[in-house]
């Protein structure tokens, strides 16, 4: 049993669905405390819809008391867990500037401006959105293909760091228990296979956002077809291209 307190409870009851440590194991409800509410609000990043969680966790965290038979009363035990889910839901709101899918110029002006008679926007020279994504991406009509791509992009990114953590600890478990077989035979070959494949996918995706692609979009290459190519052809490209994405660095 682990020593619980009232804000650890319930991410340990998470864990605990899942698995229960072992005797002398690192617990995983540590790092869940933080890694479980904040994944949640990327996938859940709405100003409003996080705003309203947000404010009824601190509704709950005020007027709830312990024992007590009203709504905020009954929520009260996890109060912890929905004010965090809350703030990071708000968080990646205000990053996405999405406000139930209405864009919000919170953070001044667009750096794109529409001209009369001229169907795509300019781009003003030297111009980055403070915070968070460009509001006029929500009146694009490559809105869903970019929003769709930079969160599941996100999402990879995230994902594949979270497992890293995992097979860390795993790793870290098999070195305080002295057990070489572990070490070697599990650990090793887990943690060399993800990086080298999902790893390397991250990195690409990382490439490819910082790399400026403008005037020669038909020349960047696919992730996706890149790692399939890994298996079907050894690394080979099967799309034909004069600039690949390590010549650019």
């Amino acid at each position: 049993m682990f020593r619980e307190t009232e804000f650890s409870i319930v991410f340990q009851m998470i864990v605990d669905t899942y698995g229960v440590p072992n005797y002398k194991e690192a617990n995983p409800a540590v790092f869940a405390c933080v890694t479980f509410p904040f994944l949640f609000g990327v996938m859940f990043g709405d100003i409003m819809h996080g705003g309203l969680l947000l404010a009824f966790a601190l509704w709950v965290c005020i007027y709830g008391k312990p024992g007590g038979k009203d709504i905020a009363s009954s929520a009260y035990p996890i109060r912890h867990f929905i004010l965090l889910m809350g703030f990071f839901a708000t968080f990646c709101g205000f990053c996405y500037n999405d406000y139930t899918s209405v864009p919000l110029y919170l953070f001044g002006p667009s750096c794109y401006v529409y001209h009369e008679g001229i169907p795509e926007a300019e781009l003003l020279p030297d111009c980055v959105y403070p915070i968070g994504v460009d509001p006029a991406w929500m009146m694009s009509s490559q809105e869903l293909t970019f929003m769709n791509s930079l969160k599941m992009k996100m999402a990879v990114i995230f994902g594949v760091a979270q497992m890293s953590l995992g097979i860390l600890m795993k790793g870290s478990n098999a070195l305080q228990q002295r057990s070489s077989i572990d070490f070697l035979f599990e650990f090793l070959p887990q943690i060399i296979v993800l990086l080298c494949l999902f790893g390397y996918m991250d990195l690409m995706i990382i490439m490819k956002w910082l790399t400026n692609w403008e005037g020669r979009e038909m020349y960047a290459p696919s992730v996706i077809g890149t790692m399939i190519d890994m298996f079907l052809n050894l690394g080979a490209p099967t799309m034909p291209t004069d600039e690949p994405l390590f010549a650019t660095w």
